[in-house]
């Protein structure tokens, strides 16, 4: 590079040096943002698979069909029942910690399973009163949280059906 100032032949070598570095930089970004996306994919369709299991299942229809706090009496000294109703209200828990937390998309988990959390709310809360009639010393903060999200979320839908 006859003819021209050092300081510029250096700027000339690392230009591409630079330009180089920067392409790699995206390149990084860009996969590690792509594996952490899928990463949330695989562990929501791990806890969906979790949902779905035969018990699981039991458990939300047996909490589903609480209609009353005498049901949901009753239903407490039903062992194979309450036991399932226990994990499913687990299951929904552990979903909404993984919601909160960030490790799952939390409106993919509101699409897909805001109907069951609105529609096990009343019941829940029904067995939880009845099974911890004198103490409150179990609860599912979680599912709450996440179920009152999908209750608020089912009241939007509405009221903006109602003004479209």
């Amino acid at each position: 590079m006859l003819g021209q100032p050092a300081a510029l032949a250096a700027e000339s070598v690392w230009t591409p040096s630079l330009a180089v570095a920067f392409v790699a930089l995206a390149v990084a970004v860009a996969s590690f943002w792509r594996a952490g996306r899928k990463d949330k994919r695989d562990l929501f369709l791990r806890i969906h698979e979790a949902l779905i299991e035969p018990d699981v299942v039991a458990g939300r229809r047996a909490l589903y069909k609480i209609r009353d706090k005498g049901y949901a009496k009753v239903l407490i000294h039903q062992e194979a029942e309450q036991t399932s109703v226990y994990r499913a209200l687990a299951m929904f828990d552990v979903l909404g910690l993984y919601a909160e937390e960030g490790w799952v998309d939390e409106e993919t988990v509101l699409k897909e399973w805001g109907n069951s959390l609105r529609r096990s709310w009343a019941p829940a809360s029904l067995f939880i009163e009845a099974r911890y009639e004198t103490i409150r010393w179990h609860s599912w903060p979680h599912y709450e949280r996440l179920a009152k999200k999908a209750l608020d979320r089912a009241d939007d839908d509405r009221a903006g059906s109602d003004t479209g």
